[in-house]
């Protein structure tokens, strides 16, 4: 998997985006729709949200929990088997899986990304 983090915005306004190969059929990047989807709030503020997701990857790694689900306002992604199922919360016809550790190698790179500021 290929991911790159960058900023984007100018006069303080700087906003995180990223980059992925994790498309769906529509060449939609589904990782990248997942972590930018902020709700609106300010992206420092994201960062117990990240914290919350890297915690219920872990818990299902350890068999603590069978399944989880995370998500924002749009996107969300399922917790299971080893596997990380990234999907639309508007079109259920909009996702993608991946291996587990793979969603948390991303996951812990885009807070370190959002942490460096």
């Amino acid at each position: 998997m290929n991911i790159i983090y960058f900023w984007y915005g100018e006069n303080g306004n700087k906003e995180p985006g990223c980059r992925s190969d994790v498309l769906s059929d529509d060449g939609l990047d589904l990782l990248a729709c997942l972590f930018t989807d902020h709700g609106g709030q300010k992206y420092e503020s994201s960062l117990a949200w990240l914290d919350e997701g890297l915690s219920r990857v872990n818990q299902v790694e350890l068999g603590t929990l069978k399944v989880s689900d995370w998500s924002r306002d749009s996107w969300g992604v399922e917790l299971k088997n080893g596997m990380a199922r990234i999907y639309s919360l508007y079109d259920e016809d909009c996702s993608i899986a991946i291996a587990l550790d793979d969603f948390k190698k991303a996951l812990l790179g885009w807070e370190k990304f959002i942490q460096a500021g």
